[in-house]
């Protein structure tokens, strides 16, 4: 008895094994070269757009949440500029750049006759803070408000109208700028954020409204 070996052709049954060759990898990594040349600019616009998003969202908040509190309380409140807002008993302490930071408090001691400042000490009611530092270095926010730049504050009364104790009107436009600035490529890329002379905010992209970023 013989065994029978079947009849097989190696050369057909084994798969053909290929790899790319040098012009062929060159060729790929340089396509990928490309595209994330033209993916890293729109991911750094989207991450800069996010953060004038989150500092404009904060700064409405902050306003709402004193004129809120100047309501309910029945006496004005105060949003102030603060570089030291993430400290324990932050103060008032701007010269414009709010971007450095704000504190909302209800202010119970001196606001209704005097200009806005945290005592806590005095029963001064701290609302809300932002500390803005890891963000001060890229963002400009700057109010158009002579008025608010003289006092670096905005005071809502026990009606929520935003005027100082002496009863000048704190309407304003905040201007919110990154290092793009206001326009690019004639798009509008910063932020403004209205404060009206009731006190309701809103956000505008309108160039013409926003003017500047300083």
């Amino acid at each position: 008895m013989h065994d029978i070996a079947p009849n097989i052709n190696l050369n057909n049954t084994m798969k053909k094994i290929s790899g790319f060759t040098l012009i062929e990898l060159l060729s790929v990594i340089a396509v990928a070269g490309v595209l994330a040349s033209l993916a890293v600019p729109a991911i750094s616009s989207f991450i800069q757009k996010n953060k004038l998003t989150v500092f404009g969202n904060e700064l409405v908040s902050a306003m709402q949440v004193a004129r809120s509190g100047a309501i309910q309380m029945g006496g004005p409140a105060c949003v102030c500029i603060s570089a030291t807002a993430g400290d324990v008993i932050p103060v008032c302490d701007g010269d414009d750049n709010w971007e450095d930071g704000w504190i909302a408090f209800v202010d119970t001691n001196n606001a209704a006759i005097n200009e806005c400042v945290f005592e806590p000490a005095d029963g001064d009611i701290l609302l809300k803070v932002w500390d803005g530092a890891d963000m001060s270095n890229e963002i400009t926010l700057r109010s158009a408000s002579a008025t608010i730049n003289a006092a670096d504050y905005v005071r809502f009364n026990q009606r929520g109208i935003p005027v100082t104790a002496q009863g000048a009107n704190m309407q304003s436009t905040f201007k919110l700028c990154d290092s793009r600035g206001l326009l690019q490529s004639g798009n509008v890329v910063g932020k403004g954020v209205i404060l009206s002379a009731s006190g309701s905010l809103r956000t505008t992209k309108n160039a013409a409204t926003i003017v500047s970023c300083l």
